[in-house]
């Protein structure tokens, strides 16, 4: 948190030194901006279609889990209910079973949640790729001295117009189509 906060206060004083300067060396004044990539990657078209797919991809696996927890969970409530029944041979029977579910289970989530990260990942770093390709576009066209990561939980102010992210997300829509599935 503390880091935050300088690195929000050094924009500033980083901002105001800038301007200072330029305005005494009779140089074009400093243009700044900020991209709010997060909501850029969930609002582009190809960044929507790929995250639902690899929702799409995890649910069975989710479906899955949430079976092998209701089978552990019914097999919770019979050995609770074969507790004290004087049947060790069944309640060490159903309590083999239920360890060796909570195992799958547990190792289904693993693999799961690994597989999901990796995927989700390669997906990010993609269109994370090109979404920089726009924005460096956008920026050189537009004569910004620089293009700042927006982060409005780390931000006091932001005007308006500072905020380029709608046209980055409509220029990275016309520059890269979504055709569909890759």
């Amino acid at each position: 948190m503390q880091r935050s906060r300088v690195t929000a206060g050094g924009l500033v004083a980083v901002g105001l030194v800038l301007a200072a300067w330029s305005a005494a060396q009779d140089v074009p004044p400093v243009k700044l901006a900020f991209v709010d990539v997060e909501r850029a990657l969930f609002a582009i078209d190809e960044g929507r279609a790929r995250l639902k797919a690899l929702q799409d991809w995890a649910r069975p696996l989710q479906e899955e889990i949430a079976a092998l927890s209701q089978e552990i969970a019914s097999l919770q409530a019979e050995l609770a209910s074969k507790q004290g029944g004087g049947a060790d041979a069944a309640a060490a029977d159903l309590n083999r079973r239920l360890v060796e579910k909570q195992r799958l289970l547990e190792d289904k989530q693993r693999r799961g949640k690994r597989d999901f990260e990796e995927r989700q990942d390669a997906v990010l770093k993609d269109l994370g790729t090109r979404l920089n390709e726009v924005i460096v576009k956008y920026a050189d066209e537009n004569r910004y001295t620089a293009v700042f990561i927006l982060k409005p939980n780390e931000l006091a102010y932001l005007a308006k117009s500072a905020d380029i992210t709608d046209a980055i997300i409509k220029l990275y829509n016309e520059r890269f189509p979504y055709q569909g599935a890759k």
